[in-house]
């Protein structure tokens, strides 16, 4: 049986992140490691998505990819946030998390869906 998830979204971030309550945190290396530690722990992988990163394209025309793994945000940039391992019918990729998307009913989509709420959300310093 999985534990029970909190059902507001900024209670889910915060279980994800570690924290008992409070503001969720601006986006850093830190915090970072502790949602690729959850993410890690509760995402079905491997598993389908679409890649976004160029959001002008029609949903048909944006590549499918299998997402096989998370790297260690230890081994890519804050800027980008997670990384994901996937591949498509040519390569190899590293792509990052907040661009990939699967359908609303995807047993993954919540935990991406939290997860790029928080990366876009507290990303910059809200004073900015």
């Amino acid at each position: 049986m999985e534990p029970e998830q909190p059902d507001d979204r900024e209670s889910r971030v915060r279980a994800a992140l570690g924290l008992p309550g409070g503001p969720l945190p601006r986006v850093e290396r830190r915090w970072l490691r502790n949602y690729h530690k959850h993410l890690t722990a509760h995402l079905r992988l491997p598993f389908a998505a679409h890649y976004t990163a160029d959001l002008a394209r029609v949903r048909e025309s944006v590549p499918l990819v299998t997402v096989v793994a998370l790297i260690d945000p230890g081994e890519t940039s804050e800027y980008d946030g997670l990384v994901c391992l996937a591949h498509d019918e040519r390569e190899q990729l590293r792509l990052s998390l907040v661009d990939i998307e699967v359908d609303a009913d995807h047993p993954n989509f919540q935990l991406l869906d939290d997860y790029w709420y928080w990366f876009w959300n507290w990303r910059f310093d809200p004073g900015i």
